[in-house]
């Protein structure tokens, strides 16, 4: 959401016989980075811009709360064992999304030193009183909310998915990009460039990671799923999340990935999709419905409806 669908299944951890949840070959060492942090007092954290959300989430078993910083995040958690392997992987997605945006370091000066603040949840019982606090849907997995970044981390879980790159996706494109992106290409972007990273990852730990194409499991014709502006119901939910993340690579896919960053950085700072796709995609697919005949030829190729 900025939701993550809570019940996704993003990657593949598996080429060469490694199946998922598998021990790999080590990884090399140059590779590893130590799982370190360091706990401070809140009142001591750089950045104390605490939001209305963040205040519900430290309400929940208040004096067990933990704070640290990174570079570019402060984290809130209970348990260090859950949020030093955060730290790294947080900081991974911060440098493969905003390569992937062309962010450069002048954006980057621009946006102003701030840091963004991530609460982990440990335990259902939290999650769900958090979630309930901030009134979100009951299939919310992970949610962003005016900069701030809201996660359940369950530790008996090895493999913890895409969830915490699809926040950051969602945090990194409103910092440098724009905030007003139609719900599609928002979680479409989200998804895409989120399950690529949660690869490139584990990939850099010695993995033989890929991303798992998923198949969408129903079929929203593009006239309306461009012009969605509040999350469907029911299973649809997770039909939007497959197609948008599907068509967004499809959009980036062949060399189209120019393209699709034109498209996405207009629509993201409020111009219509007509213009955006027309100025990005004109001499390629002259209108929607040519766009939606060769999306739906892949999405045939793919196994889909």
């Amino acid at each position: 959401m900025e939701n993550a669908f809570a019940l996704r299944i993003v990657c593949l951890l598996a080429s060469a016989g490694l199946a998922l949840g598998q021990t790999p070959a080590p990884a090399p060492a140059a590779l590893e980075v130590p799982y370190t942090i360091v706990a401070v007092p809140l009142e001591r954290i750089t950045d104390q811009h605490i939001t209305l959300d963040g205040r519900r989430a430290l309400a929940i078993r208040p004096s067990e709360w933990k704070h640290s910083e990174t570079p570019h995040f402060v984290l809130h958690y209970f348990r260090s064992s859950i949020a030093a392997p955060v730290s790294v992987e947080a900081e991974f997605y911060y440098r493969y999304i905003t390569t992937d945006l062309g962010v450069t370091p002048q954006d980057e000066a621009a946006a102003g030193a701030g840091k963004s603040h991530i609460y982990l949840f440990e335990t259902r019982e939290d999650w769900v009183a958090f979630r309930q606090a901030a009134a979100l849907e009951d299939w919310t997995g992970a949610v962003c909310i005016d900069g701030a970044l809201f996660v359940p981390r369950y530790p008996e879980f090895k493999w913890k998915g895409n969830a915490l790159g699809h926040e950051i996706a969602h945090l990194l494109v409103r910092r440098f990009v724009g905030n007003k992106a139609p719900l599609w290409l928002k979680e479409g972007q989200a998804e895409d460039v989120s399950s690529r990273g949660y690869s490139a990852y584990y990939r850099a730990r010695g993995y033989a990671a890929h991303p798992l194409e998923l198949i969408p499991n129903g079929y929203i014709p593009l006239a309306r799923l461009t012009s969605l502006t509040a999350y469907p119901q029911g299973a649809e939910v997770e039909t939007l999340y497959r197609q948008s993340r599907a068509l967004v690579a499809f959009l980036s896919a062949e060399g189209r990935k120019p393209q699709f960053l034109k498209m996405f950085r207009a629509m993201a700072q409020g111009a219509p999709f007509s213009s955006a796709f027309s100025d990005a995609y004109g001499t390629q697919w002259t209108s929607l419905d040519a766009l939606e005949t060769a999306f739906k030829r892949r999405m045939d190729a793919m196994g889909g409806q």
